[in-house]
């Protein structure tokens, strides 16, 4: 019961900061119409994501404080442009410096749903998608983007590694491989190999739609409203010359601008594919049990298809 009382109070608060995307506008700082990108903060404060193995340049990397500090360039590349853009993340608003400031300087939109011990939840408009964060995919839901970018890093080990490191943007399985496609084609035009080694090694993408796989269940949700929706895992923060990249202030700047020009190729394109799930009903690989993993759990307010 104490379960269940927690997710419902979880829910409302996550409605309640839903409600904010009527404000887009204003936070993006481009009036009227016209396309819309949600890019997403990984991860959130208490709960860092992926992090260097120690300090590089006198600084230790930490996935959610780089993309506060850096997501700003991503959103002045795409604002240049004439897009709007908005920045959310899934967590609280920081309440300490440097990042308080970098996530007024950004314009960050909180929807105060961390989740601690990586708990599962469903998308309050697909609840057969199930996964942690995924109220940062209603989040892009709800404000009708026209592509949603999840920004992260990536690790592979605890240790430090060099040389090549598979570098991929993670897409969603029928509206986002144009979406990832742009962006990946611009991270290896000036990024990867460019600056940031990786051993002769580039970009790849590839699609994640299989229920209880890592942003799975953001890539299905966006899919199924009809978002193209990419995840950026491209930086692997354990692979020491791209940590030393990242650790430049310039370097990073580069990096997240790069990202933003990406979706803007993908917005000038006119390469959407416009797919929206049929029926609701009909469960696939993404739905909430097809996973022996997920058929393991008790998630309230899950929606079971797959018997």
């Amino acid at each position: 019961m104490l379960k269940r009382i927690k997710y419902l109070l979880g829910a409302a608060c996550a409605a309640l900061v839903l409600g904010s995307c009527s404000q887009v506008g204003s936070v993006a700082g481009v009036s009227g119409g016209g396309k819309l990108v949600v890019l997403d903060i990984g991860h959130f404060v208490g709960g860092e994501g992926a992090m260097t193995p120690g300090p590089v340049n006198g600084k230790r990397l930490a996935e959610n404080a780089f993309w506060y500090q850096y997501s700003y360039y991503a959103k002045k590349e795409i604002e240049k442009a004439g897009y709007r853009c908005v920045v959310c993340n899934r967590g609280n608003a920081p309440a300490t410096e440097p990042l308080a400031s970098y996530a007024r300087r950004a314009g960050v939109v909180h929807l105060k749903h961390p989740d601690h011990n990586a708990a599962r939840y469903p998308s309050r408009y697909h609840a057969d998608r199930v996964g942690s964060g995924v109220v940062s995919a209603d989040y892009g839901i709800y404000c009708k983007a026209d592509a949603m970018v999840f920004l992260h890093h990536n690790s592979s080990s605890n240790g430090w590694t060099g040389g090549a490191s598979p570098s991929i943007i993670i897409c969603n399985r029928y509206n986002g491989r144009p979406l990832a496609n742009s962006i990946a084609s611009t991270l290896n035009r000036e990024i990867l190999n460019h600056g940031m080694p990786n051993g002769g090694r580039e970009c790849g993408v590839i699609a994640r739609y299989v229920d209880a796989d890592r942003s799975a269940a953001w890539m299905n949700a966006c899919d199924d409203s009809g978002i193209p929706a990419a995840v950026i895992e491209a930086a692997f923060l354990n692979n020491r010359g791209h940590a030393e990249f990242l650790a430049d202030d310039a370097n990073a700047r580069r990096y997240a601008e790069s990202i933003g020009r990406g979706i803007v190729a993908y917005l000038r394109s006119g390469q959407r594919v416009n797919h929206v799930r049929a029926n609701e009903n009909q469960a696939d690989e993404g739905s909430f049990g097809y996973a022996a993993e997920s058929r393991r759990l008790s998630v309230p307010g899950a929606k079971l298809l797959v018997r």
